[in-house]
C-alpha cells in the first residue's frame, strides 16, 4: 500500500492485480470464479458513478494476464465484467492470440441485451484505442472491424453509437474512401436521427480536414457563389501569450441556400523554419441567397503541453466546406 499516492490508475490496477496473483489461489478457474461472484455479488458498482467502477479494473487486467489458455472461462469473465467496468482493454490479448475465434465471440455479443457488452464489440476492437495494447493489423486491414461494425449499426444505444462513430473516425485517418463509402451506404439503408448522428460524428476528422466526399455526404458541397471578404488578423505582432484576432464577412452569390462549414487554418512555425497547418473549428450556417454573416474570433497563443511555439512569421487562414480561402500573415514575439 505505501506507493499508491504516487501511482497513476493503471498503475495502481496492475498492483492490485499483483496482488490477486500473489494472494488468491494458484488455479486461474478458481480465481477467475472468485472475481466473477465478487463481481456479481459483492461490488454493486453502477455505470456512470464516476471512478468507481474503476475498482473492477484489476479483474479484467487478472484474465487478460492468466487466461489465454482458458478462453472459454475468460470470455465468460470479460462478459461480465464489462457490464460493471469495460473489458476493452483486457479482450484486446485474446484478439492478438486467437483473431477468428475471439472475433465470432464478438459477433455474438452484438446481439447481447446489455447495451455495454454490445458497446466493448466496437470499442475493443478499435486499432488504436488509448491505453490499450495497438491492434495494428486491423489498422492495416479494419475489413473484420467493419463486418463488426454492420452488425451494430441499427443499435438504439447512444453509448454504443458514439463507440461506432468513434471506431470508423479512427479509420478514416488511414482508410479515408472506405469510411465514407460505408457510411454513404447506411445514410442510404438507415434513414434515421441516429445514423444522421453516427455519420456526422464518424466523420469530424475528414470534415476538419476538407474532405470533399465526407462534406459532400454531410450537405456541405463545394461552395459555389461564396465569397470571403473584409478578412482581417490582428495584431501584426503578437506577444506569446496574449494571441491574435480575425474577422471576416462571408456574402452570398450563390442561388440556392448555401450549407457552410466554417473553419479556421493557423500555420505554426516550426523548428526548421516551415509552417505546419492546424485546423480549427468555427461554426456551420445556413447562408440565403444574397446573404452575409460576419464571424470575429480571438484565438489565445498560449504555453501548451502538445505544441513548441517558435519565434517569426505564422499564417491564419479561413476554410469554408474544405475550400482555403485568403490566408494572412502575423509575426510571433516571444517577449522577454
Amino acid at each position: 500500500m505505501p506507493p499508491f499516492p504516487d501511482l497513476g490508475l493503471l498503475e495502481r490496477a496492475n498492483r492490485i492485480t499483483d496482488a490477486f496473483e500473489k494472494f488468491l489461489p494458484p488455479s486461474f478457474e478458481v480465481t477467475t470464479n472468485i472475481l466473477i461472484k465478487n463481481v456479481e455479488e459483492t461490488l454493486k458498482v453502477g455505470r456512470g458513478t464516476g471512478v468507481d467502477s474503476f475498482l473492477i479494473f484489476p479483474h479484467a487486467q487478472y484474465v487478460a494476464r492468466n487466461g489465454l489458455e482458458n478462453f472459454d472461462l475468460s470470455m465468460k469473465a470479460l462478459n461480465t465484467f464489462t457490464k460493471k467496468f469495460t473489458s476493452e482493454f483486457a479482450i484486446r490479448p485474446f484478439i492478438k492470440k486467437y483473431p477468428e475465434k475471439t472475433l465470432a465471440v464478438l459477433a455474438e455479443w452484438t446481439k447481447d441485451s446489455n447495451e455495454h457488452v454490445r458497446r466493448l464489440v466496437s470499442e475493443g476492437t478499435r486499432p488504436l484505442l488509448p491505453w490499450a495494447i495497438k491492434l495494428n493489423e486491423f489498422a492495416e486491414n479494419p475489413e473484420p472491424c467493419f463486418q463488426l461494425l454492420e452488425l451494430l449499426k441499427n443499435d438504439k444505444a447512444k453509448y454504443v453509437q458514439k463507440s461506432i462513430a468513434n471506431h470508423l473516425n479512427d479509420h478514416s485517418k488511414k482508410h479515408p474512401e472506405k469510411v465514407v463509402e460505408i457510411l454513404s451506404r447506411w445514410q442510404k439503408e438507415v434513414k434515421t436521427r441516429d445514423m444522421e448522428w453516427i455519420i456526422k460524428h464518424a466523420l469530424r476528422t475528414l470534415i476538419k480536414e476538407g474532405h470533399p466526399d465526407a462534406l459532400d455526404l454531410l450537405g456541405f458541397g463545394i461552395p459555389k457563389g461564396i465569397e470571403l471578404r473584409n478578412f482581417k488578423v490582428e495584431p501584426a505582432k503578437v506577444i506569446f501569450g496574449e494571441g491574435v484576432n480575425f474577422s471576416f464577412d462571408i456574402v452570398s452569390n450563390a442561388k440556392s441556400v448555401a450549407n457552410l462549414v466554417i473553419d479556421f487554418k493557423l500555420y505554426f512555425k516550426k523548428s526548421n523554419g516551415t509552417l505546419a497547418p492546424k485546423v480549427f473549428k468555427l461554426t456551420t450556417s445556413k447562408l440565403d441567397p444574397g446573404a452575409s454573416l460576419t464571424i470575429q474570433k480571438f484565438h489565445p497563443i498560449r504555453p501548451i503541453t502538445t505544441r513548441k511555439y517558435y519565434p517569426g512569421e505564422q499564417q491564419l487562414s479561413i476554410q469554408i466546406n474544405g475550400k482555403e480561402f485568403e490566408k494572412l500573415s502575423f509575426e510571433l514575439v516571444m517577449g522577454n
